[in-house]
């Protein structure tokens, strides 16, 4: 596909810094305010990619599979370019929710503000395809995939539509007490895998930098993680991938490592509107999160209309990945906190209490999920590394 190139910002030769945030949707009067508090970590990047989850279409025909009436005016979209996003993945279970008429129109919309959309295509060859973007001398490709959603979406050998990988679930009585709640184990199947390689093969052989973007995993719950979350990542990274940006679960998940390069399993809700949950959503699907997940579960919750998760998934970060020549990627996060608007602000250190509260959380979660890394303090960021020391093994 063609390049489109950015002017790098002043930094040390050879540096590149990508931002990253994780589920965007825009679906209010004055989307533009929505980046209010965040929109100068966005603009001072190099190149910056986020989740565009959700549906941009005007009278759209519902998907035979939709569970929620995720949907935005396509106008909404300008203010994601003027908020300085380059780059947005649409391969998640949102994008399909109008069918193909809302898709293409979300998708003609990124287009024409000069987004490029990844996870996409004409074809399922073309949807895995590297998104190529060049900045300054670099080149840097875009792989996106989803395991989330209906298979309505998915592209095929003879349909367009986003890049979908199978995943092969089992459940264990892993206490060899019936009745008791299975133990869930999950991998790729074998197609999945070869597409993986050769999705990853391919960017490797073009570009630079090589991103990886996943729409995965378990929502809701804080700190969780599917099974085949490392296998995916790992194949990714052994085939090309210098980084993994993960996301889906409406909550902020831990950072892995592997070989060096960072695994950033959730990077939560950013700028994401839900507006009326009730209204919007089908019954059965509120009742089953909640059903499944308790006090976790997506439900109205009060004083944040827009916002109806759980009040640790207003928890979340703005990632400042750095590509330094002949160095692994490095991570450093800026804390975030979505307000009672829905828009998210961080966190400074002044303020000792919330910043505090930030990073035992950022802690917590990498405990819970057997995620090792050195974190700490820089500034007003919080850096995630690899583990100084490896990790005994369990004997």
């Amino acid at each position: 596909m063609d390049d489109v190139t950015k002017a790098p910002s002043p930094r040390t030769p050879g540096s590149i810094e990508l931002v990253a945030v994780g589920d965007v949707f825009l679906n209010r009067d004055d989307p533009d305010e929505s980046f209010t508090h965040v929109g100068h970590l966005l603009q001072k990047s190099d190149l910056t990619f986020g989740n565009s989850e959700g549906t941009y279409a005007q009278d759209p025909q519902a998907d035979a599979d939709m569970m929620a009436a995720i949907l935005a005016p396509p106008g909404n979209i300008a203010a994601l370019a003027r908020a300085g996003f380059d780059v947005m993945s649409v391969a998640n279970n949102h994008i399909n929710d109008w069918g193909r008429a809302g898709m293409h129109s979300t998708l003609d919309a990124l287009q024409r503000v000069g987004i490029r959309p990844v996870g996409f295509g004409r074809d399922a060859d073309e949807a895995f395809a590297p998104v190529c973007v060049t900045v300054g001398d670099t080149r840097i490709a875009f792989v996106a995939a989803s395991m989330i959603g209906s298979w309505n979406a998915a592209a095929t050998s003879h349909r367009d539509g986003v890049a979908m990988l199978e995943i092969s679930t089992q459940y264990q009585d892993l206490h060899r007490q019936p009745g008791s709640p299975p133990h869930v184990r999950s991998h790729l199947t074998e197609t999945a895998v070869a597409r993986v390689v050769r999705s990853f093969e391919a960017a490797a052989a073009q570009a630079d930098i090589v991103v990886g973007s996943f729409h995965w995993g378990v929502h809701c719950f804080p700190a969780m993680l599917a099974e085949y979350e490392g296998e995916l990542a790992r194949l990714a990274i052994d085939h090309g991938a210098d980084v993994i940006l993960g996301h889906h679960q409406h909550i902020l998940k831990g950072v892995d490592f592997h070989k060096g390069k960072p695994i950033l399993h959730g990077l939560g809700n950013f700028a994401f509107d839900l507006p009326g949950i009730e209204k919007i959503a089908r019954p059965r699907a509120v009742r089953e999160t909640i059903e499944i997940h308790g006090e976790y579960g997506i439900f109205s919750r009060d004083g944040y209309p827009t916002v109806p998760f759980h009040e640790e998934s207003r928890m979340t970060v703005v990632a400042h990945i750095a590509f330094n020549e002949g160095q692994d990627p490095m991570v450093e996060v800026t804390p975030c906190l979505i307000n009672p608007q829905g828009q998210p602000a961080p966190i400074p250190p002044s303020d000792e209490a919330a910043f505090a509260r930030f990073l035992t959380y950022l802690k917590r979660i990498h405990w819970l999920a057997d995620l090792h890394a050195d974190i700490e303090v820089r500034g007003d960021r919080i850096a995630i590394r690899p583990p100084l020391r490896e990790p005994r093994s369990e004997t």
